[in-house]
């Protein structure tokens, strides 16, 4: 048996991870995210609100008194979840906004790291982290300042970690992955904004209009193909538009 961890799954590409996986009978799946504690299949699925890193910790807590007593073959932890509010200029964004994505996007999945690798290392033969990040975190964008940030910073805390892991010999295994565009609620946000506050939006209109935004359940089963074959750690950084079939 293999345990999963994903977060943000109400939407978009972790609902469509959850979804593919909770159909698989031989995972424990347990969903993170602002949903109310119950079943779902393959698992559980346990609130927790990702802007809070207090909730972070008590969520933590529960998830491991779940798990106590069980082995797995392998642990899979998916930092999915993720927020691009607020767009706009640094200086006319606001600042408890600002917060709340640095804390979505980057501080909450380092805690759950931490949690995670820490709890797994007695419990599970392999431990696997994959982060998802964008490529929003290698290119400076306009208006994106926040969420830039904080991917960069999660491309690089996945670096430490996986740099970590090599020399200590742990056999964890870290990725930070750039999924490419997805058809998201998120890029819903993204085409809402004014030109004002976001430089680049008539080409996220047009991409939407031609089509070329990728299904996320194509985008989740080519993550769960490539972390399964290991292709995915190749590198501590990847791209799933490059990583092939």
């Amino acid at each position: 048996m293999d345990l999963y961890i994903v977060t943000g799954h109400t939407k978009g590409l972790g609902r469509a991870l959850v979804e593919q996986l909770g159909r698989e009978t031989e995972v424990e799946l347990i969903a993170l995210g602002r949903a109310p504690d119950g079943p779902i299949p393959g698992g559980a699925q346990l609130f927790v609100d990702l802007a809070d890193p207090r909730a972070v910790d008590v969520v933590c807590d529960r998830l491991e008194a779940r798990l106590r007593g069980k082995r797995f073959g392998k642990a899979v932890l998916f930092n999915n979840a993720g927020v691009i509010s607020p767009v706009g200029m640094l200086d006319r964004v606001d600042a408890a906004e600002l917060e709340r994505n640095l804390v979505v996007n980057f501080v909450a999945p380092i805690l759950l790291m931490r949690r995670f690798l820490a709890a797994m290392e007695t419990q599970a033969k392999q431990r696997r982290v994959v982060n998802i990040s964008s490529g929003a975190g290698r290119r400076p964008i306009f208006g994106w300042g926040a969420y830039c940030a904080a991917k960069a910073g999660l491309d690089m805390v996945s670096r430490v970690a996986a740099l970590e892991a090599q020399t200590a010999h742990t056999g964890v295994l870290v990725a930070s992955v750039a999924p490419g565009v997805i058809d998201t609620p998120m890029q819903g946000v993204v085409r809402s904004a004014s030109p004002e506050e976001f430089v680049d939006v008539e080409h996220f209109r047009r991409m939407k209009a031609a089509g070329e935004l990728r299904d996320p359940a194509d985008v989740a089963a080519d993550l769960l193909r490539h972390e399964r074959s290991g292709k995915l750690f190749a590198e501590p950084l990847a791209d799933l538009r490059t990583l092939g079939e």
